[in-house]
């Protein structure tokens, strides 16, 4: 079992690599490798090179799935993310053949937006999408998302989510089944609190709350 984390450029230093690192020893207690794609070495933490891949931001995740890359059961995590409670359970929820991540808070696969128009279609690679914070996969599964890639899709929809969306929806793509993921700023704000992965995307992100807050006070105790 590898657990996978992407940084790219300089938005996140090391100390989000470490602390998450921590958090999925701390609470993925299934024996794992941690791996951080990344263009830039990270000390103490096993790395592999996304530089030759050529792609910017968060499009740096269409690499996770390049071919031979990571053989295996694979778990990706946003750096962004904030583990509060076990996620061992998360090994039971791979299908063979697909890759298998969240159903977007905003614009769901499941219950699509209505009157969406021609352009904002475009974007989003169709009538929803999922969320790429989490995902799960094994072996080549995904593989359409780094083959099928080019660099128009870059400006022809919004992100790398919109991306594996349109590539892999729906014969090859699975939604994670509910209660393993909660938004910050659609249900925890909202007192919808519950689900051990809390997505930051967005703003704010856990170092823009208080420092009493308990979501930061999580993200700092496994690593300090």
């Amino acid at each position: 079992m590898r657990v996978i984390c992407v940084k790219w450029g300089n938005k996140y230093g090391p100390e989000w690599v470490y602390r998450l690192k921590a958090a999925v020893k701390h609470w993925f207690r299934v024996d794992h490798e941690f791996v951080c794609l990344t263009d830039l070495p990270i000390k103490d933490v096993e790395c592999v090179d996304c530089e030759s891949d050529g792609l910017p931001t968060w499009w740096s995740k269409v690499g996770l799935f390049r071919p031979g890359r990571f053989p295996g059961k694979n778990l990706y995590l946003d750096l962004d993310v904030v583990l509060t409670g076990p996620i061992d359970g998360l090994v039971n929820e791979f299908v063979p053949g697909k890759v298998v991540a969240p159903d977007d808070f905003s614009y769901s696969l499941l219950n699509p937006k209505q009157g969406l128009g021609p352009s904002m279609r475009r974007l989003l690679g169709g009538a929803g999408t999922v969320n790429s914070s989490v995902m799960l996969w094994e072996g080549g599964d995904g593989a359409e998302v780094w083959r099928d890639f080019t660099a128009e899709k870059m400006s022809e929809v919004h992100g790398d989510q919109n991306w594996i969306t349109q590539a892999l929806w729906p014969d090859k793509l699975a939604l994670l089944s509910p209660g393993w993921v909660q938004s910050y700023k659609y249900h925890y704000m909202r007192g919808d609190v519950g689900g051990p992965i809390v997505v930051f995307h967005g703003d704010p992100k856990v170092t823009q709350l208080p420092k009493s807050h308990p979501l930061r006070l999580e993200w700092s105790a496994c690593y300090e």
